[in-house]
């Protein structure tokens, strides 16, 4: 069955005491804990010195149209058990599915199968027989509370204090992408040195003062649909040099952010419930609130539209990515 609630280290405090299912399923969108959580599954699996011989990964992209499981059911060298991890499995076509459903009803007694993905839908026949045979543990995205406290440990991990001020100013640059806050907070404490504070300033510091503050103007021109303002901040980033599919990805984020404000009003949600959902500081949900109210469903449809043709010219080179992010703040200043 799913366990929502339960933590890596219970599971592989099993393994310890020799209770090893015979497939395991790691889903969720925070990749961060996710990789984290496999990590130590797979330290508890198999011991250091033997890890090479009896670790075999496998992407269901790369893997051509042979058996994906071709292995598993060779013995394992110098250890008790074998792993087959399959990372990426959403991507797993109809027919290597079966395959595994197949090994399931029949799996190896000294083979352990593990799944890592991004998604995993739970109505699927594959799902059911995981959950059914093994342990599925889900990764979500942290709400906001449960954020902030793994950056506060963070912090603590490396003798520092962060303030709530850096902590409100580090979930505006970054979002709720634990993997970019915790790397920043590493940052930030190998940056205050000595000191046993990090701070507003210190992160300002480090991201630059100016970068910042384009950032902040940037997105919110988009989400006002202020043209003059936003064209102004986007040629700031970009002459800081500033990697254009960043940009992107912060005005993507932008435009996230909107719909799920809109949505959150539609709801009637108060003010404290969307800023838990959305995991940002109360002054910056006002701001994201009032824009989204502003704004249709066509609209916002119509941005994603947008970004979609603008992430792909600038992937595929069709156009310098410059012209193309100036044409984005264009389109997404007047849908």
């Amino acid at each position: 069955m799913e366990r929502r609630g339960e933590k890596a280290r219970s599971v592989t405090e099993q393994i310890g005491r020799g209770k090893i299912a015979p497939v395991y399923c790691l889903h969720g969108e925070d990749d961060y804990r996710r990789e984290e959580a496999l990590t130590q599954l797979i330290n508890a699996l198999l011991t250091e010195g033997v890890r090479d011989l009896n670790l075999e990964q496998i992407r269901p992209e790369e893997a051509g149209t042979g058996s994906i499981l071709g292995g598993a059911r060779t013995l394992p060298f110098l250890s008790t058990h074998r792993v087959i991890l399959i990372r990426g499995a959403e991507a797993l076509s109809r027919e290597q599915q079966e395959e595994v459903l197949a090994y399931l009803n029949d799996s190896s007694p000294t083979t352990c199968l593990v799944l890592s993905a991004a998604r995993l839908d739970l109505r699927t026949r594959l799902a059911a027989a995981i959950q059914k045979k093994g342990v599925v543990l889900r990764f979500d995205r942290l709400e906001a509370g449960s954020l902030q406290d793994s950056l506060l440990a963070a912090a603590r991990g490396h003798g520092k204090h962060l303030s709530p001020e850096a902590i409100d100013l580090l979930i505006t640059l970054a979002g709720d992408d634990l993997r970019q806050l915790i790397y920043s907070v590493e940052k930030a404490a190998l940056f205050v040195g000595e000191g046993e504070e990090i701070g507003p300033q210190d992160i300002e510091a480090l991201v630059g003062e100016t970068r910042a503050r384009s950032i902040f103007q940037l997105t919110d021109a988009v989400g006002a649909r202020d043209l003059d303002t936003g064209l102004r901040c986007l040629s700031g980033l970009l002459e800081g040099g500033e990697e254009p599919l960043a940009i992107l990805g912060m005005l993507a984020r932008q435009i996230r952010l909107l719909v799920r404000a809109k949505a959150l009003q539609q709801q009637s949600a108060p003010s404290s419930a969307m800023a838990r959902a959305l995991g940002l500081p109360p002054r910056v949900v006002a701001t994201i609130a009032e824009q989204a109210a502003l704004l249709s469903w066509q609209q916002l449809s119509d941005s994603f539209r947008c970004l979609s043709g603008a992430d792909l010219a600038i992937k595929t080179g069709r156009a310098g990515a410059p012209l193309v992010l100036n044409r984005l703040v264009w389109d997404l200043c007047r849908v």
